[in-house]
């Protein structure tokens, strides 16, 4: 059955493979599935980074603050 999904072809060393096939048989998955696994966790972990930044950058700044507490009132 086709699929909308797209397609990518990535080349591993045999380490890499190899760890691969054991979270695949720990996780009862194939090697695909743990490899997308990984590369969205490895996303989300690139976009939390991006965002830590940005509120770095924003603390330390001078801007005037609102509580929290006033925030949800």
């Amino acid at each position: 059955m086709p699929t909308a999904k797209k397609r990518i072809n990535i080349t591993v060393d045999d380490d890499v493979y190899e760890a691969l096939e054991r979270l695949s048989g720990k996780r009862d998955q194939s090697v695909a599935s743990v490899g997308l696994r990984l590369i969205e966790e490895a996303l989300e972990y690139q976009e939390d980074l991006y965002f830590a930044r940005v509120a770095d950058k924003r603390l330390a700044g001078k801007e005037k603050r609102i509580d929290h507490d006033k925030a949800w009132d």
